[in-house]
């Protein structure tokens, strides 16, 4: 029974083994990630990037970003893009 309630809670919250946050492209330009809204905030997107872009004395510069999708207890996946600018 506990099982079953188990199985059950995971398939209606969605969050099994789902990652939060994704780092897909890394270049010395700049880098792009995505993470989901209820998971992290803009901010802590922001602060992500500004430590890869500190390695080569930059500093993070929000590009653009878009909803990638939604989701109705995780929020929204958005990706994030900065460059690395001096």
């Amino acid at each position: 029974m506990r099982r079953a309630i188990l199985l059950l809670s995971i398939a209606l919250c969605g969050c099994a083994a789902d990652d939060q946050m994704r780092v897909l492209d890394t270049t010395p330009e700049g880098i792009e990630l995505w993470a989901w809204t209820k998971a992290y905030s803009q901010q802590a997107m922001t602060d992500m990037a500004q430590q890869y872009c500190q390695r080569e004395g930059r500093n993070a510069q929000l590009k653009d970003s878009e909803v990638a999708e939604k989701h109705l207890v995780k929020g929204s996946r958005v990706v994030y893009r900065f460059n690395c600018v001096r």
